[in-house]
């Protein structure tokens, strides 16, 4: 059986087995920010690269903390912080968290380019106090080529996020591929459904993720 995740490898905060192996459809790369002021009682991390790419750790004392998901949440425990997130990863899940919070002062917003603006618009249209900051961006490869062979031999390819499946069907994706697609969130499901194919759930931080993978396949 080979299942592949394809997460980006630079950090390693996920439950994993050796019959899942990692091989990334992309990298990522800190960019330059600046925050207009340090005066947040809410701070919004969207992924679990915004919190390492972010430089600002020391604001994060004494604050109400939220993660899109349990990714984003284990690494904030790391660094010795911890958040609320939603038991679905994703923004409409995490709205209903935040929704109850909105006059307890300014929120930030810390998320990659390009990113998710659906909590940021939630704030702005229920006239909350938001600024948002955009520490990291997402790189493809220069050449998918190497990578082929250990998609084409897949029985279970596991996309992280949208930007893979965006990736993978674009860069990787032929006929030779007989694998199934499994999303770690409806939106992930979703997009993988919208190009035409079948994309299934899973919970990815459970403890059986290759039992749940075998049952698919």
């Amino acid at each position: 059986m080979n299942i592949i995740d394809t997460k980006a490898s630079d950090f390693e905060i996920s439950l994993r087995t050796r019959s899942i192996k990692n091989v990334p459809l992309y990298k990522f790369r800190g960019i330059k920010y600046k925050l207009s002021s340090e005066d947040y009682s809410n701070i919004v991390f969207q992924s679990k690269a915004s919190v390492e790419f972010f430089q600002h750790h020391h604001i994060l004392n004494h604050k109400n903390i939220y993660s899109m998901g349990k990714a984003t949440n284990l690494s904030l425990l790391k660094k010795g912080f911890s958040s609320d997130n939603p038991e679905i990863p994703g923004s409409t899940e995490l709205i209903k968290i935040i929704e109850g919070e909105l006059d307890t002062g300014k929120f930030l917003i810390v998320k990659g380019k390009d990113g998710l603006d659906e909590v940021f618009n939630y704030l702005k249209n229920k006239k909350a106090e938001v600024d948002q900051v955009c520490c990291y961006e997402r790189i493809k490869f220069d050449n998918y080529d190497d990578l082929k062979g250990d998609y084409f031999l897949a029985d279970a390819i596991i996309f992280p996020s949208t930007f893979a499946v965006k990736v993978f069907f674009k860069e990787i994706y032929s006929n030779e591929v007989k694998a199934k697609f499994l999303g770690i969130s409806n939106r992930i499901v979703k997009s993988i459904n919208d190009l035409g194919y079948e994309g299934e759930l899973i919970d990815y931080f459970s403890n059986n993720l290759e039992e749940q993978v075998k049952k698919i396949i």
